[in-house]
């Protein structure tokens, strides 16, 4: 009885480990996949430079947060 209690544990382990692994492996080929898609993007369509964003005097902009 215990060996069959054993060897399900085991099997249950092994079975969660092997899951997990084929989700991270999963999740790092759509990953791969985005960055390929990204780079390709970006050699079609070089980004445009932005506008730098103005900066304040110091006071604060339309946004600050005042402390209480």
């Amino acid at each position: 009885m215990k060996m069959t209690i054993y060897s399900t544990k085991q099997h249950s382990r092994r079975a969660l480990h092997e899951f997990r692994f084929r989700a991270a492996c999963c999740w790092l080929s759509q990953e791969v996949e985005f960055l390929g898609w990204r780079l390709r993007l970006e050699t079609l369509m070089p980004s445009v430079p932005s506008d730098p964003v103005p900066t304040s005097d110091g006071q604060g902009g339309q946004y600050a947060v005042h402390s209480m």
